[in-house]
């Protein structure tokens, strides 16, 4: 597995709290249009089916982990089997909605609710808006690239910055989501002049002769470009900034360690997909029907081939053979031919569990929760906690708050739901990362799904 860290300062647009102004009210500071729209206007989602599984379940003595799972399994049973809604064949997760919850999200809640100690019902009301928090920040980053300051997800809140005033569009967003939103102005800077200035930072650090490696990652509330190095000298973080990105007020922090990058496919030996790593998601080639079977470039970088296995309740084996791999600018990926075996748009997400992939995000926005299968730890979930890292000689990675994966896992899939999110990596800063399944775009591929 590869491994790499993070912090900051609160800079003076952070400094007076939005919290308390009426909803849609423009603060005084730190922004002319900096808005805080309240919980309590916000619009909350109706879900009557899962209300009557809470009343029966706490009439009956039932978890509500365990009604909902008797639920859908009902429901499933019901459904009769359609080749036009499960092309790829019949999959262990259901095509079964509770309300606005399908059976593919609900397994990853409960997970992250048993994993997080905070119940099924908790964990919906904390985690089930995810997917429309995302859908705002991803149009508001395209929308408004040279404003947008970044975007971060707590479980009852949502924050959002830009580089000037907050436009109206963003505001007229930020009306969807059900809980209580910060729109911050004035931050002085977008997130992608945030992002180039740990870009160059990062350059400039790998160049120099007493760093033996580092990540380099930046915090989009506090303005703050971080560098974990693996240095025999100290570093001074303001040397490191380029001269624009001290006027605009970003700041730098160094913080030493030993060790910045780990791969995860050392020692562990079979037991899954393709021997020392992980079966990532099938690609198609976006303007043909080629297929490609993807996993992580350090894993293909010395194994021209590889035997890929399904788990045991399919079974069977077949020979993959290396067509691209790459370790640099588009982060850690790879892809092999799929062999003799026939590609499907599925996946496991745990063991002997498939899954079908439905979409592909781009990349993930901070605080949002994604879980992964490996073939050494099995399934497993954690929250986002920096986005668009550096690390050695890789970028665009992304690194969760927790190490969550194990030797062996490289290559595996990150997902929500039926969304794929990246191809795991291993750890940066001594927490587990992954490249975002977006960048194999770059050799005209993309996560195959329905």
């Amino acid at each position: 597995m590869p491994s790499f860290s993070h912090a900051g300062r609160i800079g003076a647009v952070l400094a007076v709290a939005l919290i308390g102004l009426p909803a849609g009210t423009a603060s005084a500071e730190p922004g002319a249009t900096s808005v805080t729209l309240t919980a309590q206007e916000q619009p909350k989602p109706a879900r009557p089916t899962l209300e009557a599984i809470k009343q029966r379940a706490a009439q009956d003595g039932v978890p509500l982990e365990q009604a909902v799972k008797d639920y859908i399994s009902a429901t499933a049973a019901k459904q009769p089997f359609s080749a036009a809604a499960q092309p790829d064949g019949p999959v262990d997760t259901p095509d079964v909605m509770v309300d606005d919850l399908n059976a593919g999200e609900i397994e990853d809640l409960t997970r992250i609710a048993a994993a997080e100690g905070i119940g099924l019902a908790a964990a919906i009301d904390a985690i089930a808006w995810q997917p429309e928090f995302e859908k705002v920040a991803a149009e508001l980053e395209t929308g408004f690239p040279a404003e947008f300051a970044g975007a971060v997800k707590y479980d009852d809140s949502a924050w959002f910055g830009f580089k000037g005033d907050v436009p109206a569009r963003a505001v007229e967003l930020a009306r969807t989501l059900p809980v209580r939103v910060d729109l911050v102005g004035d931050r002085g800077f977008s997130e992608r002049e945030l992002s180039d200035a740990g870009t160059a930072t990062h350059a400039t650090v790998l160049a120099n002769p007493a760093v033996q490696d580092a990540a380099t990652s930046y915090d989009v509330r506090t303005g703050t470009v971080i560098v974990e190095a693996q240095s025999s000298a100290p570093l001074a973080a303001q040397d490191l900034l380029p001269r624009q990105a001290l006027a605009a007020g970003i700041q730098a922090q160094v913080i030493p360690v030993d060790k910045v990058s780990e791969p995860q496919d050392r020692y562990m030996r079979g037991g899954g997909s393709l021997g020392s790593c992980t079966s990532g998601f099938n690609l198609k080639y976006i303007t043909s029907n080629t297929k490609r079977h993807g996993t992580a470039g350090h894993c293909a970088r010395n194994d021209a081939t590889r035997t890929y296995s399904n788990h045991s309740t399919h079974g069977g084996s077949t020979t993959v053979k290396r067509v691209w791999w790459h370790v640099g600018a588009w982060g850690d990926l790879s892809y092999y031919t799929v062999g003799s075996k026939t590609p499907g748009r599925t996946f496991y997400h745990d063991w002997n569990k498939t899954r079908y992939a439905d979409d592909r995000s781009a990349m993930p926005s901070v605080g949002t929760r994604i879980c992964h299968f490996g073939i050494t730890s099995g399934g497993s979930c954690a929250k986002v906690a920096r986005r668009d890292v550096s690390a050695g000689g890789m970028k665009h990675m992304v690194v969760m708050d927790r190490d969550n994966s194990e030797p062996g896992d490289s290559g595996g899939p990150w997902y929500y739901a039926g969304t794929a999110y990246g191809i795991h990596f291993g750890l940066i800063g001594g927490k587990s990362a992954f490249t975002p399944a977006y960048l194999y775009q770059n050799r005209g591929y993309d996560v195959w799904h329905r």
